[in-house]
């Protein structure tokens, strides 16, 4: 399928769709060094760039104007800026105005009215503002398009729209990453084997969301270890799609549920020491001295455990929150990250080791967005 890609920064949503075997056909980011990443780690090999213009300017415009920017496409993908909504912002508040970027997206899926989109944010979004905050996203999205629609009202049919959190350690990332999924489909269109991942049961009590369900692929109760560790099946896929070749069965969910990874399946191979070894991309980090103590940032890492929520930022000001390597002798680093992420050992970061940390930090692991966007490769191929 095609696929249009809103917010796309480093790429991490946009390499799992690429890897689950779809075509991104126009992405665009506001921040130059994550475009930059972007275009030498997918770009390069889609044959095209994202573009770097502030979404805000760029669908300033009218309905039309809006058309020619945007081309066709099957599904608009977009991790909005969380920035505002995240927990770990202690001011958060529908007055940022990055919590309204979201618009844009609306405006996005108002006027190309796609058969599919998939939005991702963080767990926050459910709470911020005594939990209205989300209805009214959901809200927004059924009615896209249609004689009721915020931007561009039409005889479009609106969409089905579905939700749900859902843990990226679940699906074999090593880290705790709780992360809003919204997924909608276009009234008209036959959902077939998407229904295989959607209940229409509700959420919560006297609100009547659409769950989505994804079948998770791993979990720390389960005996099984999987042949390949996340890190290798990324290395494998990554390494085998910028020759050209489709990945996207390689490694493929099945009906057993495997073991989940930890920090020493991540990096334990990493050595010990930064270094600016050039077999090694962006093993390099913070200068920043490591306190142990019960706050976001300075917690102990275990080597037995998964990692916590790598984040692109604090609380929206200064600088990302690195959490201690497991040793405990300093952060970790770029590529430490990267592998947490599920970033492939090949993808390169640029810019400065801060940078570099939030373009990770703000991205959707890759192996989450790969085992997401398979959903759409199966109704593709049904």
């Amino acid at each position: 399928m095609n696929v249009v890609s809103f917010f796309s920064g480093a790429g991490g949503l946009d390499l799992g769709y690429c890897l689950a075997g779809h075509r991104i056909i126009w992405a665009n980011d506001f921040d130059e060094f994550a475009v930059e990443t972007y275009n030498k780690n997918i770009g390069a090999y889609l044959g095209h760039c994202a573009s770097c213009i502030d979404i805000v300017t760029l669908l300033d415009k009218e309905r039309d104007d809006i058309d020619k920017i945007i081309p066709d496409c099957d599904i608009i993908i977009g991790g909005f800026p969380c920035q505002g909504f995240t927990i770990a912002n202690l001011a958060r508040s529908m007055e940022d105005d990055r919590n309204f970027l979201y618009l844009q997206l609306l405006k996005a899926i108002s006027v190309k009215h796609p058969p599919f989109f998939q939005l991702e944010n963080v767990k926050g979004l459910e709470s911020i503002n005594d939990g209205k905050v989300l209805p009214m996203i959901i809200n927004d999205l059924e009615n896209a398009g249609t004689i009721n629609s915020k931007f561009f009202p039409s005889n479009s049919s609106g969409y089905d729209v579905y939700y749900n959190v859902i843990n990226a350690y679940d699906f074999g990332v090593p880290q705790n990453r709780e992360r809003v999924i919204i997924l909608g489909i276009r009234k008209d269109i036959k959902k077939g084997t998407l229904l295989n991942h959607i209940s229409n049961l509700p959420l919560q009590k006297n609100k009547p969301y659409k769950r989505l369900i994804i079948e998770p692929t791993h979990s720390e109760k389960s005996i099984i270890n999987d042949s390949f560790l996340p890190k290798d099946k990324m290395n494998m896929m990554y390494s085998n799609w910028i020759t050209g070749k489709d990945v996207h069965n390689m490694f493929l969910p099945n009906e057993q549920v495997y073991k989940a990874s930890n920090l020493k399946d991540a990096i334990g191979d990493l050595p010990l020491n930064y270094s600016d070894d050039c077999n090694i991309n962006n093993h390099t980090g913070s200068a920043c001295k490591v306190k142990i103590k019960n706050v976001v940032g300075n917690r102990a890492t275990n080597w037995e455990k998964r990692a916590p929520t790598i984040m692109g930022r604090g609380s929206g000001t200064g600088g990302p929150l690195i959490p201690p390597h497991p040793a405990k002798h300093r952060r970790l680093s770029v590529r430490e990250v990267a592998r947490i992420q599920t970033f492939p050992d090949d993808f390169v970061f640029y810019g400065s080791n801060s940078a570099c940390y939030r373009q990770i930090g703000n991205a959707v692991p890759v192996l989450l967005a790969y085992n997401i966007a398979l959903i759409f490769k199966e109704y593709e191929e049904s």
